[in-house]
């Protein structure tokens, strides 16, 4: 079967979402006394997902894991999306997929909720015939579960997908689920994942239309139908 399905993490691979994450934690972090979390302390986590974010981050300060995270969501959905955090050529690349008939997804372990408004704020929700957050099924990843939901809602399977992270987790949760696995090397845990796991890469989202046809290439597989 054709390539037709295309999951694309969030933090880290089409948004450079660091900046933000770390102005809601110290909102968070101020209000108990603690201090400013800078941004730097936050790109390496933001792939383990939001519980682990939030507990490492607040360190010290940290309390009831529900209530840290209720918080969090609480300062992080309050603040306004800001269009500069879309990484550079993000949008054209969307659209040439879309153009060229693949279905697309987004597979983050970032809250669902949160998700969808920072997607809808960003006006890229359009391209996205699923959204599929870190609470949206049993696990998040790197287990399988949450690509598997994507392409449910899609109504795909696993052999007509491609996964594009960049970090170890999204390239765990595609070999957990037997998909190609395309890493964005820019993002904030690329140096974290094997080449054993990495189908392509790229650094440059102009080029991504290209890498996923030698992606394609790569594994045997026919361009979308």
């Amino acid at each position: 079967m054709p390539i037709g399905a295309l999951l694309f993490d969030l933090d880290g691979t089409l948004v450079d979402s660091a900046a933000d994450i770390a102005r809601a934690l110290s909102i968070v972090s101020r209000a108990r006394g603690g201090p400013l979390i800078d941004a730097a302390v936050v790109r390496p986590l933001v792939s383990l997902g939001a519980s682990v974010l939030v507990r490492r981050a607040l360190g010290t300060v940290a309390g009831d894991d529900a209530a840290d995270l209720g918080a969090f969501r609480t300062a992080l959905g309050s603040l306004p999306p800001d269009p500069t955090i879309v990484f550079d050529g993000v949008e054209p690349a969307l659209a040439a997929l879309a153009d060229a008939g693949f279905a697309m997804a987004i597979v983050t372990n970032k809250p669902e909720a949160l998700s969808r408004q920072l997607l809808r704020g960003l006006g890229l929700d359009r391209y996205f015939m699923a959204i599929v957050g870190g609470d949206s099924a049993k696990l998040p990843k790197p287990d399988r579960s949450p690509l598997d939901l994507a392409l449910q809602q899609m109504a795909m399977t696993p052999d007509r997908a491609i996964m594009v992270g960049d970090s170890e987790i999204d390239a765990a949760a595609a070999r957990a689920c037997a998909i190609p696995f395309i890493l964005y090397t820019l993002g904030y845990g690329a140096a974290g994942c094997r080449d054993g796991d990495i189908t392509q890469r790229f650094h440059d989202f102009s080029l991504l239309p290209g890498v996923i046809r030698q992606a394609m290439l790569d594994i045997g597989k026919p361009t979308c139908a």
